[in-house]
Order: structure tokens, then sequence, then C-alpha cells
């Protein structure tokens, strides 16, 4: 009987005891998680604390879930180091547990910059349960507050501190919103569409330091500028938790490096999710954290069998009246001869459409496509990218309203 060890509790280490189950009916499966809580949505967050998400719904399984599966789950239980040759881990309460197969699926944290007086008692991230509480308890003073980043999570956070009632500004490092996500079109019709809900927003602005001595005062930019503060948000990414895979000189650079099938460098050990570097890359995003999971479980209980692809990118920014999807390959250093671009903007309706197509042996195959203020065929826009399905006698009429793309799919 093969026992299963996976440190993690996130997306991909309950989507990985998932699979591992269906696959093995009668291994052992443990969890090992430092967190408190059950398996919670993180992307669902900025809900809770704009209350409109309740408490219950954030948890994506009960404890039910675990008990039919029959996996094991330790919480409060922080892995604090890995012994791959004797293969045990170790929990920080002193305990050692022996595995067969070792999945790390330990997530990431927020990545905090060398910033003078973040060290603050009211500088926070938004990462966990506990942190958005304890925004939740801040905002009930009706607290001014400055979010760094401006981010997915930044924007969503800003949002949720301005529907309940609180000043709010963004300040964001580079020249424009969702760097990663936007062009400069759809950022700056998002700026306009957020600043009419009463977010002030600062771009192509550098935080050199949050003032204050025991309360915070304020937030002074590299420019002098001051924007006055009772709470800052810090919200510039995530970093891979790397720090326990050193343990057992498994092979890390930005995250722990695995090749197409989830195996590191070390015999027995998988990664996948926030934590798991492919081809260079470190994603953080939920899809891949549960297609690299599910190729993970598979072959920890089978061995070479899934081979990990690619998955195609995407995000979506989660606030009132604003729907935004951006997918895809949407940004080149140079655009190629055989890239085309077709764009639809309407800034009175608040309507940001444009599609990436590529020229390609006869055929124009969509590779990436920015869509907000309107999210008629979304679903299927995403499905011609993914599939890479051939869109030449229909490429015009892709971003109309009026357009049904279900009757050229099927």
């Amino acid at each position: 009987m093969t026992k299963y060890v996976i440190i993690g509790n996130g997306v991909a280490g309950v989507n990985a005891a998932n699979w591992i189950r269906r696959e093995d009916s009668d291994g052992i499966i443990e969890i090992y998680t430092d967190e408190k809580y059950l398996s919670y949505a993180r992307p669902k967050l900025p809900g809770y604390i704009a209350d409109i998400v309740e408490f219950q719904d954030l948890f994506t399984r009960k404890e039910e879930w675990y008990k039919e599966k029959d996996i094991d789950l330790h919480l409060s239980s922080k892995v604090i180091d890995i012994n791959n040759k004797k293969k045990i881990i170790e929990i920080e309460n002193g305990k050692r547990v022996k595995y067969d197969k070792l999945l790390i699926a330990a997530g990431s944290h927020a990545f905090i910059p060398p910033i003078e007086g973040a060290d603050k008692e009211k500088v926070m991230t938004i990462r966990t349960i506990e942190d958005s509480k304890k925004l939740k308890e801040i905002m009930k003073k009706n607290e001014k507050v400055v979010v760094i980043g401006g981010g997915l999570l930044g924007i969503e956070t800003a949002n949720s501190i301005n529907m309940q009632g609180n000043d709010v500004t963004i300040v964001e490092f580079l020249p424009r919103l969702l760097p990663k996500q936007l062009d400069e079109d759809g950022a700056s019709l998002l700026k306009s569409l957020l600043e009419k809900k009463g977010i002030k927003i600062v771009i192509g602005a550098e935080t050199e330091k949050i003032l204050g001595e025991e309360q915070i005062e304020g937030v002074k930019l590299k420019s002098d500028k001051i924007f006055p503060a009772d709470c800052v948000v810090i919200s510039t990414g995530i970093r891979p938790n790397v720090h326990i895979a050193n343990k057992c000189d498994v092979k890390c650079n930005r995250g722990v490096v695995v090749n197409k099938y989830m195996e590191t460098s070390q015999p027995d050990i998988y990664a996948a999710g926030d934590i798991a570097e492919f081809d260079g890359r470190v994603w953080g995003i939920i899809p891949v954290a549960f297609a690299q999971s599910k190729v993970a479980a598979i072959n920890m209980v089978h061995g070479r069998k899934e081979e990990y692809e690619e998955v195609v990118p995407s995000n979506t920014l989660k606030v009132t009246d604003i729907d935004l999807t951006s997918i895809g390959k949407i940004f080149f250093e140079k655009i190629p001869e055989n890239i085309i671009q077709k764009k639809i903007i309407d800034r009175d309706k608040g309507i940001y459409k444009k599609v990436v197509l590529e020229r390609k042996d006869g055929n124009l195959i969509p590779i990436g496509a920015i869509l907000l203020g309107d999210k008629t065929n979304s679903f299927e826009i995403q499905k011609l990218i993914r599939e890479k399905i051939d869109v030449s006698e229909f490429a015009d009429e892709m971003l109309k309203i009026e357009t049904d793309l279900k009757k050229f799919i099927n």
C-alpha cells in the first residue's frame, strides 16, 4: 500500500489528493498544511471583505469530503523539514511522517518590496482569511486606505474597501493598471471606470516610505507627493514558498523546478501549483494549478503516464459592474508580420474588446483576447483560443455584440 503525502491544502494539493484517490482506491493519503482552515478560494477574499461573500462560502471543501475520500487532513501542521534520503517530513510540533511519494504544493506568499515603514502594524497583505478579517475590522473605523499595487488583487481589494464606504487610493509603480493583462487602451478605460466608482488611482508612481511612528500617517512617493492613510495594503505579487524545498536539495530557481511529469530533481518528490516552475515559468494562477496537480497525481500513482502541457493563461477581474477577461498572448516586444489585432472600443459604454490572431499554415488562429465591459461570446472566444480553431471565415464578426459565435463553433 502506497503512502502519499501532500504539503499544502490549496488548489493544487486538494486536486492532487482527489486524483490520487481516483487512481488508487487503497493508498494512504495525508495532507499537511500550516493553515487552520479547510481549503478555501483566495479569489473570493475581496468579496468577503466587501460583505458580498459569506464566510462559509469561502470554502471549497467540507470536512465530509475528506472523510468520504479517506484523506487524512492535518490542519495547523507546518512542515519544517524534508529528509528525502529517509523519506520523512518533519512537522513543527516534532511529529515525523514517512512517505512513499511526496507532493510539494506549498503555494506562495505575498511579496513585500523593501519599502521603509512596511513593518508597521496596519501595513498588510491580503493572502489569507486572517488577513481579510483584519482588514474588515479596520474598515469598520472608516479609515483611509492606500493600496500599493494595481494588479488584479490590488484592484479587487480597493473595490471592496470602496464598497464599504472607505476612502481608498491605488498606487501603481508601472504606467498602467493590470500591466500583465491589459494593453494601454484597455488599462486607460479600466482606470476611468474605477475612478467613476470613487476609487482614486495614481499610476507610474513609486512608493518611497510609509509615514508615521506608532500609527500610519500616510504614504510618500519618490516624487515627494504624500497620500494620507491610516492603513496600507501591499499587493505587489507573490513568491513561491521554496524554503521548504530547499530543505531536501530539490533544485529551485524562482520556484521548484519540475519536468513535464511534475517530477522534481529528487526521486519520488513532485511539485505543482504556485510553487512549481516549469520551463522557466512560475504562473501562480488557478488553471495551471489544476492542470499540474492532475499530472503530478497520476504520475505519483502510475509512474510516467501523464505529461503536462502548457495551459493557456487566463485572468478575470471580479469587480461589481465591470466585466474583464484577459486570455492568452496579447503582448509582443515587436509585433510579427503574421499577427493581426482587431479592436472595438466604446468609451461611453465602457467597452473595449481586442482579439489577437496568428496567420499559420493558411489558417487564422486566435491566440489571445481582452474582453472588457462586454462578456458577449466570452466563453466561445476562450474556447476558440484554447482549441486553436481557424476563424478565417468569421474573424471580422468575433467582437461584435450581435454576433452569436456558437453557430460558427458548432
